[in-house]
């Protein structure tokens, strides 16, 4: 009888990853400074490891600035369509609902990607765990992980931002918008 129990459990981990990142990305969350800025520090940092590894393979460096490229169009994106929405417990931000599924998609497609490739790794016995520079052997994952990474420092900063401004002038109802909902053009008004 094959063991199917230590299948089940890093299955259930990921599930559960997947389900918090898409509650997360999709619909209004909560403006929150405290966990944008660790999440910023933490993608900051990630990010700096990754492109520190990077000297192993310089030919890399072409992929991560086509992913920080691609990052940045996606977080200009994201900012130029992102919603505030004040409730009784705080305010609240959306962007646009295709930025969110791309983000989302590009998160799944990695943790897809790396599931096979740690399959079929672990079938060979050529994974070395001490050896860190297999984390950028790869130039499309490197790539979409600087995607990622560029997104989030650019939309992270850009939320702080405004979450300030929010905080010291919130837009008055008197506006051109008669509900709690306010974007970015109205803001600027303000």
């Amino acid at each position: 009888m094959q063991n199917w129990s230590h299948y089940v459990i890093p299955f259930l981990i990921i599930g559960f990853v997947i389900y918090r990142r898409t509650k997360r990305t999709i619909g209004f969350q909560r403006l929150s400074p405290r966990r944008l800025k660790f999440r910023l520090i933490l993608f900051s940092l990630i990010g700096l490891i990754i492109f520190m590894l990077g000297f192993v393979h310089p030919i890399h460096f072409i992929s991560y600035a086509i992913g920080l490229a691609a990052g940045v169009a996606l977080g200009l994106t994201a900012i130029r369509h992102t919603r505030f929405e004040q409730r009784p417990d705080g305010w609240y931000y959306r962007t646009h609902l295709w930025v969110e599924i791309a983000v989302l998609v590009l998160f799944l497609s990695r943790i897809a990607y790396r599931l096979v490739f740690i399959t079929v790794v672990s079938n060979s016995a050529s994974m070395n765990p001490a050896d860190l520079s297999q984390f950028t052997k790869d130039p499309l994952t490197a790539g979409v992980f600087f995607v990622i990474v560029s997104y989030y420092i650019l939309f992270l900063s850009y939320l702080l931002r405004e979450e300030v401004k929010l905080e010291k002038n919130p837009p008055s109802l008197d506006d051109k918008n008669s509900s709690s909902s306010v974007s970015n053009a109205t803001l600027d008004n303000v």
